[in-house]
């Protein structure tokens, strides 16, 4: 029984501080307001490390990916497949959100009066900074992640003195994901004690608008897997691809909501997109490319946080807003979620990115918390959808190209 549970150890642990936090919040408020300053140690610790976190996770990993040089059409491919799976669940749960409203007219009570610019985000200002002191703050996040995806191309294509700076960067990698981990062991006590000041002066009624917005996502979850699976494989190679994705995907979806993990559920999607009849080449190239790049999930997850935050915090969710929202969920889905160890990136990454108060950061880890196997689920199944989608489109280029020499031996 229990090491069935070992994979939800972690998410079972912070939960349980979270629901104490909770109750700690609402039937012990004056308590649960002097446990604030613990909440805002461990948050303080966390943005303290999250520049050099992205910085150097974000510039390894592309100049790790720049040795696919003769793989480039592969890699293109990937990218292309893996940004547009992020953008149809994002828009898709944005969507049913807006339908089926999930904060139902209960508004977060913050302590500090609190005003969105909405409508007036500038997204030049967002995506770049004037000076490179700017990179170095939690609030430019996004240029951050725009300037080390250069810089990474840039160490990828410098040869022999590139390869030096990249081990550098694996190594200072390593130490940077160790300090992470000693920081995440008071993340029980720390979230646990921020929520409990959080809810001290909250409406109960806003407990249950974590089950309207958990349960539209396991709503979300189900029909995303069965129609928009059905629909890549679909376009991964017609009626025969779809029914050899569905008489191999249950043996991954079960194994990634047992272990929570897409890396975890690797060698058991291998062997499934083997079966399905892939070519071996581009399933070992692909699938574990995609398994970090490739996280509809996540990018679904991040969506509906965004939206669940604007509602409860009484904002209006403009057109600008709903484009930011597919960028950072496509951004959250490629690179935010395929970096080692970043726990609560995400959130934090939501919350600096939209300039939202640091108070919501507990709320949208419960959220993601409770949602972590479903989404899992959906990453995993996605890179096998995925994996159909390059090899036929790597098919039809084999295809011009064979074509096209054979046009020119004619001439």
């Amino acid at each position: 029984m229990w090491k069935k549970l070992e994979p939800y150890k972690s998410s079972i642990i912070l939960l349980t501080a979270l629901v104490i936090g909770g109750a700690i919040g609402i039937y012990l408020p004056d308590f649960a307001l002097t446990l604030k300053p613990i909440g805002q140690i461990f948050l303080n610790l966390l943005f303290m490390i999250i520049v050099p976190l992205v910085s150097v996770s974000v510039m390894s990993s592309i100049a790790s990916m720049t040795d696919l040089k003769k793989l480039g059409k592969m890699l293109g491919i990937i990218l292309v497949v893996s940004i547009m799976m992020a953008i149809i669940p994002a828009v898709s749960i944005v969507g049913l959100a807006s339908i089926f409203d999930p904060a139902q007219g209960v508004t977060l009570e913050l302590a500090k009066d609190f005003t969105a610019e909405a409508g007036k985000i500038d997204f030049a200002s967002m995506l770049t900074t004037n000076d490179f002191v700017g990179l170095l703050s939690k609030s430019n996040i996004l240029a951050l992640i725009v300037m080390s995806i250069i810089a990474g191309i840039a160490i990828g294509q410098s040869g022999e003195s590139g390869k030096k700076i990249a081990d550098l960067l694996n190594s200072l990698n390593e130490v940077i994901m160790k300090v992470v981990s000693i920081i995440m062991v008071g993340a029980p006590v720390g979230l646990g004690a921020y929520f409990a000041s959080t809810m001290a002066s909250q409406d109960p009624e806003l407990l249950v608008t974590f089950a309207r917005a958990i349960g539209l996502f396991f709503a979300a979850t189900a029909i995303y897997f069965v129609v928009g699976s059905t629909f890549y494989s679909w376009i991964g190679g017609g009626t025969n691809a779809v029914r050899a994705f569905w008489k191999n995907a249950f043996e991954p979806s079960a194994t990634a909501l047992g272990t929570c993990s897409s890396l975890g559920t690797l060698p058991v999607n291998i062997r499934a997109a083997k079966n399905m009849g892939i070519k071996d080449d581009i399933v070992d190239i692909c699938l574990p490319l995609l398994a970090n790049l490739n996280k509809g999930g996540v990018a679904m997850i991040a969506a509906l946080k965004i939206v669940f935050i604007y509602a409860v915090l009484g904002l209006e969710f403009t057109p600008e807003v709903f484009f930011i929202t597919i960028v950072i969920s496509v951004l959250s889905a490629i690179i935010v979620g395929g970096v080692p160890g970043g726990a609560f990136l995400g959130e934090i990454f939501i919350v600096t990115s939209l300039g939202l108060p640091i108070e919501c950061i507990p709320i949208l880890v419960v959220i993601g918390a409770i949602t972590d196997a479903p989404a899992t689920m959906l990453n995993v199944v996605n890179d096998l959808n995925a994996t159909q989608i390059v090899e036929r489109f790597m098919k039809r280029g084999e295809k011009l190209e064979t074509q096209s020499q054979t046009n020119l031996q004619q001439a």
